[in-house]
């Protein structure tokens, strides 16, 4: 269960599972972006997929709808259960900095902040992921720029948004990915997310995109649909 708590280097949750994460064997990654204050789909997203991924990454535009979920999950075990051990997440250009809740502590009120950097790297099955929006490298005309810095920073994995469209290249060991948007899809494309997975050091990835649907009474559909490689 994540202990929701920021570390010094952006991701939420404990020293322990940020270490368990670095040294597994293998590693399954929800990644999502662009909610942009849409938190219902973000809601069943997580409650659907969180509870079977070993981290979460969000990149940007929609920090809002982590930062309501977070709160709510402080005093709701369902939806802490939910929540993967390790969460990463970056700003988008439609989010703050910082943002702020409410949480009860001994019968008072504690005042949290979150913080929202612009990229954040961490380590999975002893691969490098960095996750950035997009917004400041050019994605909108290409990935040259983003992969340049990726390569400087000895990233395996590549993960960005902003151009809410689903995207995925693979290049020998390394991948890049756009989950697409959530919520406000374009080009022609379904709403959507992603699930990575990865055994060992060198074996492929699996990159795994999923359509988001209505379904009965305003609960969400999912729906797997295959992307071809960028």
């Amino acid at each position: 269960m994540n202990d929701l708590v920021q570390q010094s280097s952006y991701l939420i949750g404990s020293l322990e599972d940020i270490k368990k994460l670095e040294k597994k064997k293998q590693a399954r990654i929800l990644v999502i972006s662009d909610s942009h204050g849409d938190y219902d789909v973000f809601f069943d997203i997580i409650e659907e997929f969180g509870p079977d991924a070993d981290a979460m990454v969000f990149c940007g535009d929609g920090v809002c709808d982590l930062v309501q979920y977070l709160e709510e999950a402080q005093d709701n075990e369902t939806l802490r259960k939910a929540v993967p051990p390790v969460l990463a997440f970056v700003k988008g250009n439609g989010d703050s900095e910082r943002y702020f809740y409410e949480e009860e502590i001994s019968g008072g009120q504690v005042r949290r902040i979150i913080a929202a950097p612009h990229r954040i790297i961490f380590t999975a099955a002893g691969r490098h992921i960095m996750a950035v929006h997009g917004n400041r490298h050019g994605v909108d005309i290409g990935t040259e720029t983003l992969l340049d810095t990726a390569s400087s920073l000895d990233a395996d994995i590549v993960l960005f948004g902003h151009t809410h469209r689903p995207y995925w290249e693979e290049r020998a060991i390394s991948l890049v990915l756009n989950p697409g948007s959530c919520s406000r899809p374009r080009g022609g494309m379904p709403a959507s997310f992603a699930v990575i997975t990865f055994p060992g050091l060198t074996d492929r990835y699996c990159a795994d995109f999923f359509e988001i649907g209505e379904g009965l009474f305003g609960k969400k559909t999912f729906r797997p649909f295959r992307l071809g490689q960028g």
